[in-house]
């Protein structure tokens, strides 16, 4: 199977879960995915970023080795949302690199305070900030505030519904 063009065929959970047990454990087949994915190419990069979620849903560990690429990628590019999305959802389940603590913290905060960041963004990067306050408790301190204001301004209830629960983990630490 050639990744892209199966990519092009339609955009359904039917073909996203054909091309996920493709890929199944392999790591080249999961590189060609990571190719599509990072193209400035917007429809074949959204709908390798549904992929790719499903790949983390069934084997996180095979995914491991982009992480890094990820995390640069999603704070130095101009993301499509659908990208943007998918990478911090499966950054609220991993370990951060020590290195890149820093720049995906800034970058999260970010997006919590952003009024144009969808709903689903923000909650993954509320938790995803949360993660790296447990490693570093001494950030609560910034992210504390950021989620107050927004939780004030917000009506959404996904927003409304993380952010009550990462304060209570937050205060908790």
């Amino acid at each position: 199977m050639n990744i892209r063009d199966q990519l092009l065929v339609e955009h359904s959970k039917k073909n996203t879960e054909r091309i996920r047990e493709f890929i199944g454990n392999d790591e080249q087949k999961l590189a060609a995915l990571m190719e599509c994915f990072f193209k400035n190419e917007f429809q074949v990069s959204q709908r390798a970023a549904m992929v790719l979620s499903a790949v983390f849903d069934h084997s996180p560990k095979l995914i491991a080795p982009f992480i890094p690429k990820l995390i640069e990628s999603l704070t130095k590019g101009q993301y499509h949302v659908a990208l943007k999305r998918s990478t911090i959802r499966i950054l609220q389940f991993i370990e951060i690199p020590e290195k890149k603590t820093s720049v995906l913290f800034d970058h999260c905060l970010n997006n919590v305070v952003n009024v144009k960041e969808p709903v689903a963004i923000k909650a993954f990067s509320m938790k995803v900030l949360l993660n790296i306050c447990k490693i570093f408790p001494e950030l609560k301190h910034e992210v504390i505030p950021v989620i107050e204001i927004e939780l004030e301004r917000n009506e959404s209830a996904g927003v409304i519904n993380r952010g009550k629960k990462v304060l209570q983990a937050l205060r908790k630490l």
